[in-house]
């Protein structure tokens, strides 16, 4: 789960609280299939990995993957814009469903309402309870408190789960923080990340998985993906996970953002005459965080209204919700996607004073959107 929001915050919050103490979390060059490797036996993704198609997922089973594990959740308020297509790329490749939920608790009641998020995402994308919940603790505020409130805290994040039907749940967290920050017990067997420098054998074999690498490459997918070792059947049992009556195909998610677009543009505010439409400013690039308090709070929503369909290409920028607070996804990763417009809208930036405008943009087949920067835009 090592992705490019956590891997950064988790290490950085271990190396300044001179925590990491076991564990070897090692920059590889990128490893390619071996005999002499731990199993591969499955992946997580999240919001970074949009861009796999169906055929990657294919990919995966036919080269020994059984299940995958989707980043579901984060917090009190975020779901991952891909997951409704990644649940779907998944279960096509006839790959065991699980997901994972990105904590930030610090209390009891914190972890409550994180846990009502991370089970409303999941369903939204399936009605099976039959399905491993994982609560991905690396967050690195979670570091500078204390075993015994964090092990509380989970307890409380693993009853919600349970009064909610979810009875299957386990606890993903780096090696150098058990017994140190957080236990393992009955009901949290534990996935453990640990990247060694040669790795090989069995590590952890008590826990349910080993995650070993962050950096794998399977055969015609150019892309590094998270790969651990299964230790028993946990997370294999529930590849005919139901899809829920409420399930959005590919990415609707996506499309939300149109119809929240389209909505909000019935009672427009644009001026018949703006004197700044023509006065756009770059804003600055991803931060790195897929949601941001700072950047949503940076700008302020002059006008917003639907418009005719243009054909665009960009490999820069990034595609943001409406009012820029989370980040769908890097353009850089979709060089091939044509986006058509649909809406636009003009943001004025607090900080200098300027403005800036963004045009909805959807790809032809339905599958990514968000808004760009028009200047991204060609």
């Amino acid at each position: 789960m090592r992705n490019r929001l956590k891997k950064g915050a988790a290490v950085l919050g271990l190396l300044a609280g001179g925590i990491l103490l076991g564990t070897s979390v090692t920059a590889h060059a990128t490893l390619t299939p071996s005999s002499t490797q731990p199993g591969a036996n499955m992946v997580d993704v999240s919001s970074w990995q949009g861009n796999l198609t169906a055929a990657d997922y294919q990919t995966l089973a036919q080269n020994g993957v059984k299940a995958v594990t989707i980043k579901a959740s984060e917090g009190t308020g975020y779901t991952n814009p891909y997951l409704s297509q990644q649940v779907q790329y998944a279960q096509q490749a006839g790959l065991s469903i699980n997901f994972y939920h990105f904590v930030h608790f610090t209390d009891t009641t914190s972890a409550t309402q994180e846990a009502q998020n991370f089970i409303n995402a999941v369903q939204s994308v399936t009605s099976s309870k039959d399905v491993v919940m994982v609560a991905d603790f690396e967050s690195s505020e979670l570091g500078s408190i204390s075993k015994a409130n964090n092990d509380a805290n989970l307890a409380a994040f693993d009853a919600a789960l349970n009064q909610g039907g979810y009875n299957k749940t386990d606890l993903y967290t780096m090696a150098s923080w058990l017994g140190v920050k957080i236990d393992t017990n009955a009901s949290n067997q534990g996935w453990i990340a640990d990247y060694p420098a040669t790795p090989t054998g069995n590590k952890y074999p008590s826990a349910n998985a080993w995650q070993w690498a962050s950096d794998y490459r399977f055969p015609n997918i150019n892309q590094n993906l998270d790969v651990s070792q299964l230790n028993n059947s946990f997370y294999l049992n529930s590849g005919s996970a139901a899809a829920s009556t409420n399930t959005n195909t590919n990415a609707n998610s996506s499309s939300a953002s149109s119809a929240s677009s389209a909505s909000s543009a019935t009672t427009p505010t644009k001026p018949s005459n703006s004197n700044n439409d023509g006065e756009i400013v770059k804003i600055p690039a991803p931060s790195g965080k897929q949601y941001s308090a700072a950047r949503s709070a940076s700008v302020k929503l002059v006008w917003r209204s639907n418009m005719g369909a243009h054909y665009c290409t960009t490999t820069k920028g990034a595609r943001y919700s409406k009012h820029l607070g989370t980040r769908y996804g890097y353009n850089a990763e979709l060089p091939n996607v044509t986006w058509v417009t649909d809406a636009h809208e003009k943001l004025y930036k607090k900080n200098t004073g300027k403005y800036a405008i963004y045009y909805h943009v959807r790809s032809t087949v339905g599958n990514h959107g968000g808004w760009i920067w028009r200047g991204y835009l060609k």
